[in-house]
């Protein structure tokens, strides 16, 4: 990389919940989101500013919320690259709930409003960004199972993921599979909650969607 002028100058924006905040690590890189940057900027040798909008607890819900407010709307309308990890806090209070009660309804019914949302975020940012003429990437993550010792949590995991899986037909956006990662690593990969990614887990999230490649923003890369 020595001798290397970046000039070129681009945007980043990060929405989404405790695993783009950087929930869990405990190092000077902080989330998934701000390693991808950095891998990002010695891929494409470039620099990135990163606008980062994700909040600890934030649902699918919220993250819809989120992209209302004008400074996350023009992140967005700047950003050639967009992250987006939610889902996971949306199971965690339905199952929640489900413990309580052991009926699946609950369940059956926060499926079903994830998968609006999801829907209904991508389809946003999607016409957002089709406004403009220059180049994009979504990428999304699907999630990997907390609870790995309780049967039920697997099969809810693995409909969500089956969901998101299928934004893929969508233009520009890939989904970096980190549940089949976590999977019998949670003891390596999450922190001392057994909820979130350590440092480790953060990184293995980072290097997972810098795997889906970047498309058009660099064809040799994808």
């Amino acid at each position: 990389m020595m001798g290397l002028s970046w000039k070129v100058h681009s945007h980043y924006t990060a929405l989404g919940d405790s695993i783009s905040v950087g929930i869990g690590s405990s190092d000077e890189w902080g989330s998934f989101a701000q390693r991808y940057h950095l891998l990002t900027e010695h891929a494409l040798l470039k620099t990135y500013d990163l606008h980062n909008y994700s909040k600890n607890g934030y649902t699918t819900q919220d993250v819809l919320a989120s992209i209302e407010e004008p400074k996350v709307r023009k992140a967005l309308q700047r950003s050639e690259i967009i992250t987006i990890t939610a889902g996971g806090n949306d199971l965690i209070k339905a199952g929640k709930k489900y413990l309580l009660n052991k009926q699946e309804a609950e369940l059956h019914m926060t499926l079903k409003e994830c998968q609006k949302n999801m829907s209904h975020i991508l389809k946003q940012i999607i016409q957002l960004k089709e406004k403009g003429r220059s180049s994009y990437i979504i990428r999304l993550t699907n999630i990997y199972n907390p609870y790995h010792r309780w049967d039920t949590a697997y099969k809810w995991v693995r409909l969500f993921n089956r969901h998101i899986e299928s934004f893929q037909t969508l233009p520009n956006v890939k989904v970096a599979d980190i549940y089949s990662l976590f999977v019998g690593r949670e003891k390596e990969l999450l922190s001392w909650d057994s909820i979130h990614p350590n440092n480790v887990g953060h990184r293995v999230i980072a290097q997972a969607v810098y795997d889906t490649g970047y498309g058009r923003l660099s064809p040799h890369l994808d």
